[in-house]
C-alpha cells in the first residue's frame, strides 16, 4: 500500500491506499498522524472512548470527513459479530450508528461507509462490476464467526455482487508478530479453520501461541471466490508501530482508534 497526504483547511492527512482497489472508489486507512489531539491520544483519534478530549476529537472527524469525500462516513456500532448495516442514499448517519453490525455496505454511489479499529482488522471492499463497496470490522471474535465470508453474501443478495469482482484491502492490524492468544482462541480458530495450523496461522510461541488475523480473514475471501490477486495486505503491525498505529494491546486500552473507509465516486445513474 502507499501513503498519500490529503490537504485540507488548515491540516495534512496522511491516507494508506491499496492499488488494487480501482481509481472510481475513495478509500484510505487512516494513521494516527494528521490530528490534534494531546497524548496519549496523539494526533488523529477517531474515536470518542478512553478519555480524550470531545472537542478535539470533533475537530479530528471533521479533518477525517473531508479527506474522505467531504460528506458524511456511515459507520455502524461494532460488536464483533457478522451483522450487516445497509446504508441507503441519503441516510443519516446517527441511523446507521445505532445498528449492531460489523459489516457497513452500501450500493449508493458517492456515500461513504467505514468502520473503526484499534488493533482488529479492518478490510474495504469494492465491487468493479457494480459499484458497491463495504467496510468490515474483524476482530479474532468476528474472523471465527465468518464475518468477511459474510460481507461477501451480503453484497451478493444486496446487490448481486459476485466473488471474482471483489478488490479488497485488509488495511493496518495486530499482526501474527503480536497477536498471543490463549488455548480458549486458539481452539475456536481451528474449529473455524481446520487447515489454519498447517497454513502458518497459528505459530507455536513461548510462552502462547500467536494467530494471525489479517492472514485468516484473507484465506476466508479466497474460499469464499475472491482472487488472490484481488487482496492486498497493508502488512502493518498496530502494535509494532506506535508511531503510526494506534494499538489497544500495546497501550492497555488507554488509546485512540484509527478508520477504513471506501466510497464509490461516480454518480448515481
Amino acid at each position: 500500500m502507499r501513503e498519500v497526504i490529503v490537504r485540507g483547511d488548515g491540516f495534512e492527512l496522511p491516507l494508506l491506499q491499496s492499488e488494487v482497489i480501482p481509481p472510481e472508489f475513495h478509500h484510505g486507512f487512516t494513521t494516527r498522524q494528521g490530528g490534534v489531539s494531546r497524548p496519549p491520544f496523539d494526533s488523529l483519534n477517531l474515536g470518542g472512548r478512553w478519555g480524550d478530549d470531545a472537542a478535539a476529537v470533533a475537530e479530528n472527524r471533521r479533518r477525517f470527513q473531508a479527506a474522505a469525500g467531504g460528506g458524511p462516513v456511515h459507520f455502524a456500532r461494532q460488536v464483533h459479530g457478522r451483522e450487516v448495516a445497509r446504508v441507503l442514499a441519503g441516510a443519516a448517519p446517527d441511523a446507521v450508528a445505532g445498528v449492531a453490525a460489523d459489516i457497513v455496505v452500501t450500493g449508493a454511489r458517492r456515500t461513504a461507509v467505514g468502520v473503526y479499529t484499534a488493533d482488529c482488522t479492518p478490510l474495504v471492499i469494492a465491487d468493479v462490476r457494480t459499484g458497491a463497496c463495504a467496510a468490515v470490522h474483524a476482530g479474532w471474535r468476528g474472523t471465527v464467526a465468518g464475518v468477511a465470508t459474510a460481507a461477501v453474501r451480503a453484497m451478493g443478495e444486496a446487490f448481486g455482487t459476485r466473488a471474482a469482482d471483489l478488490r479488497v484491502a485488509i488495511g493496518p492490524t495486530i499482526g501474527p508478530c503480536c497477536f498471543e492468544v490463549g488455548p480458549e482462541v486458539v481452539a475456536q480458530v481451528e474449529a473455524a479453520f481446520p487447515g489454519a495450523r498447517a497454513a502458518g496461522a497459528i505459530v507455536a510461541r513461548a510462552p502462547r501461541e500467536h494467530v494471525d488475523l489479517p492472514g485468516l480473514n484473507r484465506a476466508a475471501l479466497v474460499a469464499a471466490g475472491v482472487a488472490p490477486s484481488a487482496i492486498d495486505l497493508a502488512g502493518a503491525c498496530t502494535r509494532c508501530d506506535q508511531a503510526r498505529f494506534y494499538s489497544y494491546r500495546r497501550d492497555g486500552g488507554k488509546t485512540g482508534q484509527l478508520a477504513a473507509f471506501v466510497r464509490h465516486q461516480g454518480a448515481e445513474g
